[in-house]
């Protein structure tokens, strides 16, 4: 379970990194089941996300952060249609 979770990090800190070269977020808010696991899978995302950004030296670094509704998001989001 634990390289399943590294394998996750690792790819989503990597898409995570195109996305910002893209838009040059300032967050990502990581929702869903990924968000209820909080630091276990956060930090090794950010630190995924640091190494494959690119420009990473001169280029505003995104915070990665846990959606304050985690998995609920899209039961709200649902209801407040």
């Amino acid at each position: 379970a634990v390289d399943s979770y590294r394998e996750l990090a690792r790819w989503a800190g990597a898409g995570l990194a195109d996305l910002a070269s893209l838009f040059d977020p300032s967050a990502f808010i990581v929702g869903g089941g990924l968000s209820d696991e909080g630091d276990l899978v956060l930090d090794p995302i950010r630190k995924s996300y640091k190494r494959w950004l690119v420009g990473g030296n001169w280029r505003p670094v995104a915070d990665v952060i846990a959606a304050q509704l985690g998995n609920k998001a899209g039961l709200v989001g649902a209801a407040d249609l």
